[in-house]
């Protein structure tokens, strides 16, 4: 899953960051604003997919970005570790190193939240439209 490799990804250079400040602490912070830029890009894919699915289905916001309605417990758990993960790693490598590039660790945690919300789009389960638009037209 790519969430995985994401929250690998930023804790290994996390903690690289923390022990080694003057050679991987740079590393760090791109890593770092690149799962941030990803996961802000998935939040915005996102949103386009809930609203081209909203026309035939009732999309709830929340449940698209938070709940994702129909996932297996399994990937609900995996997805949400990971999150938790990612600002765990980011809040430990700005807590150690809060005046260098570490504190950027924080923004990675957006990336495990836009894939929450990819997913909760794309694959989310959510009541048909039709008896709704049925229902505008008899009055």
């Amino acid at each position: 899953m790519a969430s995985r490799g994401g929250t690998a990804v930023l804790c290994v250079v996390i903690a690289l960051g923390a022990t080694w400040p003057e050679g991987a602490g740079r590393v760090a912070q791109v890593v770092a604003l690149v799962l941030f830029a990803a996961g802000s890009l998935g939040f915005g894919q996102a949103f386009a997919v809930a609203v081209r699915r909203s026309r035939f289905e009732q999309v709830s916001t929340m449940a698209v970005f938070m709940q994702m309605p129909g996932a297996p417990r399994s990937v609900r758990v995996e997805l949400w570790v990971a999150v938790g993960l990612q600002f765990a790693a980011g809040l430990t490598g700005a807590a150690l190193r809060p005046f260098g590039p570490l504190a950027f660790g924080i923004l990675g945690g957006v990336y495990g939240l836009g894939v929450i919300a990819l997913w909760g789009a794309g694959h989310g389960e959510f009541p048909s439209r039709a008896g709704h638009l049925e229902r505008r037209r008899n009055g």
